[in-house]
């Protein structure tokens, strides 16, 4: 099983390689908003604190977004459009 820490709680959810982020974060009940859920309104922006190399690639929609938005850079994301690859830790925004 694969970690994916909640770094403002510091609680850890155990998840399936290949899990989608936003099933892991809903699971567990931490307060990140979605909206669309579809990477587009940019709602539930994470900040990756570590192992970010261990996310899904970005779609060019969630680009788009991120970029909108001024944060298209190696840190942020929008957890709707993740999937857990191996170990990581979020940040809610």
């Amino acid at each position: 099983m694969l970690k994916v820490k909640f770094k403002n709680t510091g609680d850890t959810a155990e998840v399936e390689e290949g899990t989608e982020l936003k099933d892991a974060t809903k699971e567990k009940g931490w307060p990140i908003a979605y909206g669309c859920e579809d990477g587009v309104c940019g709602t539930c922006i994470i900040k990756t604190t570590a192992g970010a190399e261990n996310l899904s690639p970005k779609g060019d929609k969630e680009k788009n977004t991120l970029s909108v938005m001024g944060m298209d850079d190696d840190e942020h994301r929008l957890a709707c459009q993740c999937k857990v690859k191996g170990d990581c830790e979020i940040e809610g925004t």
